[in-house]
């Protein structure tokens, strides 16, 4: 038996964990529920998804889980730098941009104020400044990249972030304009998205 658990379904936030899971190779069981289901509140009192359970250990946020996984499990793969290196604190600098600015400050204001206006309210100023917030933080990422990847040469732990949140934005309708803003993101995000790991993640349930 597997001893990680991955809980939430792949058409969420889960879609990090899953692609981390499968650029590593760990043994895990996938349990592909919908946030506020009675199998998540037991992980995670707030019912978001993801959550991870590592034996008698659990967590939840999707950025956490991944470093999690890549410190405990993914060395050889080096797709989290090891602590305490100029490596990590770069890599923990662009996750948590990721996370704080593009994520919550940009993508979910859209689904919170209109996508889910009927609940949280529709607000269509918060929307659009978010929309151009996010197009900063985009190009900010772009433009700081020395190489391939938002690390460098080495693809990362930082890049499935940065994808599913691009993947988001098409969705939304987002995408194109920043790709038009910035000719190097389309070529990186297919590289990134060509990668089996990815392919097998966005086939789950």
């Amino acid at each position: 038996m597997a001893a990680l658990k991955l809980i939430g379904s792949s058409k969420f936030r889960p879609l990090r964990n899953l692609w981390m899971l499968e650029e590593i190779g760990t043994p895990y069981v996938h349990v592909p529920v919908q946030p506020h289901s009675t199998e998540i509140r037991q992980i995670n009192p707030l019912g978001k998804i993801p959550a991870l359970v590592d034996g008698n250990f659990s967590m939840s946020e999707s950025a956490a889980i991944n470093t999690y996984l890549g410190d405990r499990y993914g060395k050889a793969f080096a797709l989290v730098p090891p602590g305490g290196t100029l490596e990590r604190g770069r890599y923990d600098q662009i996750v948590m941009m990721i996370q704080c600015e593009l994520d919550s400050q940009g993508l979910w204001i859209h689904r919170k104020h209109e996508a889910l206006g009927q609940i949280f309210g529709n607000i269509p100023e918060a929307v659009a400044h978010a929309r151009k917030h996010s197009a900063k933080i985009v190009k900010c990422l772009v433009e700081g990249m020395s190489g391939q990847y938002l690390l460098g040469s080495g693809f990362s732990a930082a890049d499935i972030l940065f994808v599913h949140c691009l993947d988001w934005a098409r969705s939304i309708g987002w995408l194109d304009e920043w790709e038009i803003s910035n000719a190097d993101l389309k070529p990186y995000a297919e590289r990134c998205r060509s990668r089996v790991a990815y392919q097998r993640a966005k086939a789950l349930p």
